[in-house]
C-alpha cells in the first residue's frame, strides 16, 4: 500500500491563495468515515428504489395474467424480447428523444385503445398490451438509471471491487424480494416469478453496463457520471476558486476532489491518480485527452487541434510531432519539451508562454486534414534543423503581433492583397504567420506576426488602408458586371488611369487614381504566389472538377510565367485574370459570378491577341479554353 507524505482529506481551501505550494505525494478526498456513511446511504437508496425494478417486472408479469395462460406462448416470449431490447438500446444508445417519444407513443396509444374498445368490454387486446409493454420499458429504463448511479458511486468508491459487491447486493435484495414479497402471486401463477425474475436481471444487467461505460467516461453517460462525482465528492477536499499558480500535486492521489474553477496557471499533475473521479469544471482539466497529457506527459503523434492549454504545465512532455494547430497556449509551460515535427498553425501564445530548453529540430507553419491524412507544410526552418536554443529565440521573435479589427462581411482575398501590399512597404511584417478570429455581429480580429522592432500603429494603419481600399474596388468590379455597359466607358479611358497621383474630379474625362488596375505595387513574384496560393486551395475541395481545373491553371500559370514574349505587366494581368478563376472554383457551381470567369477569360483573350504566335500563353490557351469553359459552365 502506498504511502502518502501529506494527507489532505476533507480539507477545504476555498478560494485560499496557494501559489507555489509543495503537495506532492498527498492524499486527497473523502476520509474513512464520510465515505462510509456515503456508501452506506447509496445501498440503504438503492434498496429502498429497488421498488421500480419490481414495478416494471409486475407490469411484464400483468400481461401475463390478464390473457390468463399457465405456460409462455408468443405474445410472451414478444414481449421479454422487446423488453430486452429496448434496455439494451439504452445502453448501447443512452437517453435519445426519438427513443422517449417511441416509448410514450407506445404507452399512449395502448391506454386509449384500451378506454375507446376494451374496457367496457373487459377483454384485453393489443390496447392493453401496448400499454403494459410501454409503461415496463418507461419503468425499466428509470430502474436501470437509478441502480447505476448506485454501482457507479461504489465503484468511484472502492474500484471494480465496490463495483461487483454493488452489483451483487443489488441483486440478492431485488431477488429477496420477488422471492419473499411475491410469493403468494407466484404460487397462484407459476409464470409471473418467472417473468418477474427476468425483467429484474435484465435490469440489474443493463444498469452494470450503464455504470461501467459512465465510469469509464462515455459521452452518452456523462451527466451520470458528473452526479455520481458531485454525490461522492460532497464533504472531500476542496479546491474551489483556489489559486494553485505554479502549485505541484506530482505523484498525488487525488479522487473525490473539487478542482472547479481554480486557477491551475503551471500547476503540475505529473503522475496524478483519481483527478477521473473528482469535480473538474471551469479548468482545462475537464477535457480528457488534456488531462491525460497534463498527467503522463507524452503526447507524441497525437492531435490537439483547438485543445485548451491555457496555463498547462506541460514542462519535459513528450511532443514530437503534434498537432498543436489552434490550441490555446497562453502562459503555458513547455520547459524542456519535445516539440520537434509538431504543427504551430494559429496556435495562440504569449509573452508569458515559456519555452526554456525546448528541444525541436523543426516545426510546420500549417498543417490541412485530407480525411484520416494529414499534410504538414511551411517546415521552419526551410532547410537544416534548429540548434540548441534556437527555436526558443525564433518563437520569441514571432510572439509580436498587430491585431487588425475588420468590420463587415469579412473578405480572404482583400485580406490576402492587404497584407502582400503592406509586407511590401514594412519589411518587419510577417504574413505567412496571420490568424482570424470572428467576435461575431461581423467583427473580425487579425492577428498578424510583426518583429519585435516593428512600428505596429504604422503597420496597423497601412493594413486597414489597403484592405478597405481592396473592398472598394472589387465593388466597382461587381458593379461593373451588374451594368457591362460602363466597361466599354473603362477600357476607352484606360490609357488615363495612372499610379502615384491623387483624386482629381475637376473633369470628367481624366481620372487619376493611387494605382491602375493591374495593381501596380504588386509584384510579378507576388502575384504568382497568390495564383499558387489560391489554386492549392481549389486542389483542398478534392474533386474531379477542381482536381481538372487546378492542372489547366497550374499550366496556365506556368506558360504567363515562362512566357518570354509578355511584359511584366501583361503578366500580372494575365496572373490575377488565373487568380479570378481559381477563386470563382472554389466556389460551388450555383455560387459562382459567371460574369467574373467571362471577364477574366476575356482578359486572357485580350493579352494573348496583342503578342504574337510566339507567345507560350496563346498556344495554351487556345488549348485548354474548351475545356475550361465546359467546367465553368460559360
Amino acid at each position: 500500500m502506498k504511502i502518502y507524505q501529506q494527507d489532505i482529506r476533507g480539507q477545504t481551501y476555498l478560494s485560499h491563495i496557494l501559489i507555489k505550494q509543495n503537495l506532492q505525494n498527498t492524499l486527497g478526498g473523502q476520509k474513512f468515515i464520510p465515505k462510509t456513511y456515503i456508501s452506506i446511504i447509496s445501498i440503504v437508496f438503492a434498496v429502498c428504489l429497488s421498488i421500480v425494478n419490481l414495478l416494471a417486472s409486475g407490469v411484464l408479469a400483468a400481461i401475463h395474467d390478464a390473457f390468463d395462460v399457465n405456460y409462455f406462448y408468443l405474445l410472451e416470449i414478444n414481449t421479454i424480447l422487446l423488453y430486452t431490447i429496448a434496455l439494451i438500446i439504452l445502453g448501447v444508445r443512452g437517453f435519445q428523444v426519438a427513443d422517449t417519444i417511441c416509448v410514450m407513443a407506445l404507452i399512449v396509444t395502448g391506454f386509449v385503445i384500451y378506454v375507446c374498445f376494451e374496457a367496457n368490454s373487459k377483454i384485453f387486446g393489443i390496447g392493453f398490451w401496448l400499454f403494459c409493454l410501454g409503461l415496463s420499458i418507461a419503468l425499466g429504463w428509470l430502474g436501470a438509471i437509478i441502480t447505476a448511479f448506485f454501482i457507479a458511486v461504489s465503484s468511484i468508491f472502492n474500484g471494480v471491487v465496490g463495483e461487483f459487491l454493488a452489483i451483487v447486493a443489488y441483486g440478492i435484495t431485488t431477488e429477496a424480494l420477488i422471492t419473499g414479497g411475491l410469493s403468494v402471486l407466484s404460487r397462484k401463477n407459476p409464470g409471473d416469478g418467472i417473468i418477474f425474475l427476468i425483467g429484474a436481471i435484465i435490469i440489474i444487467f443493463s444498469s452494470a453496463i450503464i455504470a461501467r461505460k459512465a465510469i469509464r467516461g462515455s459521452p452518452k453517460f456523462s451527466w451520470l457520471k458528473e452526479t455520481s462525482v458531485f454525490w461522492t465528492a460532497t464533504g472531500g477536499t476542496s479546491f474551489y476558486k483556489a489559486d494553485l499558480t505554479d502549485t505541484c500535486f506530482d505523484n498525488a492521489h487525488l479522487p473525490q476532489t473539487d478542482f472547479r474553477e481554480a486557477n491551475l496557471t503551471r500547476t503540475s499533475f505529473k503522475n496524478v491518480t483519481g483527478l477521473e473521479f473528482s469535480r473538474l469544471q471551469g479548468t482545462i482539466l475537464e477535457n480528457p485527452r488534456v488531462r491525460k497529457l497534463l498527467v503522463t506527459k507524452v503526447g507524441e503523434k497525437e492531435d490537439y487541434t483547438d485543445a485548451d492549454l491555457k496555463g498547462a504545465n506541460l514542462t519535459k512532455a513528450k511532443l514530437k510531432d503534434a498537432i498543436l494547430s489552434g490550441i490555446n497556449a497562453l502562459d503555458a509551460d513547455f520547459s524542456g519539451a519535445d516539440l520537434s515535427g509538431v504543427c504551430i498553425q494559429e496556435w495562440n501564445i504569449n509573452k508569458d508562454t515559456r519555452f526554456t530548453n525546448v528541444k525541436c529540430s523543426h516545426v510546420y507553419l500549417k498543417c490541412t486534414k485530407q480525411g484520416d491524412r494529414i499534410i504538414l507544410t511551411e517546415r521552419k526552418p526551410d532547410s537544416g534543423e534548429f540548434k540548441d536554443g534556437d527555436f526558443e529565440k525564433w518563437i520569441t521573435k514571432l510572439q509580436d503581433t498587430v491585431d487588425v479589427i475588420l468590420k463587415g462581411s469579412f473578405n480572404s482575398r482583400a485580406l490576402g492583397i492587404s497584407l502582400n501590399k503592406a509586407a511590401i512597404e514594412h519589411k518587419e511584417l510577417d504574413q505567412s504567420r496571420y490568424s482570424v478570429e470572428s467576435k461575431g455581429d461581423e467583427v473580425y480580429v487579425v492577428k498578424v506576426g510583426v518583429s519585435p522592432e516593428a512600428d505596429k500603429p504604422a503597420i496597423h494603419q497601412t493594413i486597414t488602408n489597403y484592405y478597405y481600399n481592396e473592398l472598394s474596388i472589387q465593388g466597382e468590379r461587381a458593379n461593373i458586371l451588374l451594368n457591362p455597359s460602363k466597361e466599354v466607358e473603362i477600357m476607352k479611358n484606360k490609357n488615363q488611369i495612372s499610379a502615384g497621383g491623387n483624386l482629381d474630379m475637376s473633369s470628367g474625362n481624366k481620372i487619376t487614381v493611387g494605382g491602375d488596375v493591374t495593381n501596380s505595387n504588386l509584384t510579378l513574384a507576388d502575384a504568382n504566389s497568390q495564383v499558387s496560393n489560391s489554386i492549392q486551395q481549389l486542389r483542398d475541395i478534392s474533386t474531379d472538377a477542381s482536381d481538372e481545373l487546378a492542372n489547366i491553371l497550374t499550366t496556365l500559370q506556368k506558360s504567363i510565367v515562362d512566357d518570354s514574349v509578355l511584359s511584366e505587366s501583361q503578366k500580372k494581368e494575365a496572373l490575377e485574370a488565373v487568380e479570378t478563376i481559381a477563386e470563382e472554383g472554389k466556389k460551388p457551381p450555383g455560387e459562382r459570378v459567371n460574369k467574373l470567369c467571362s471577364l477574366a477569360l476575356n482578359a486572357l483573350k485580350g493579352i494573348t491577341t496583342a503578342v504574337t504566335d510566339a507567345s507560350k500563353l496563346a498556344e495554351v490557351l487556345k488549348n485548354c479554353l474548351p475545356t475550361l469553359t465546359k467546367i465553368l459552365g460559360i
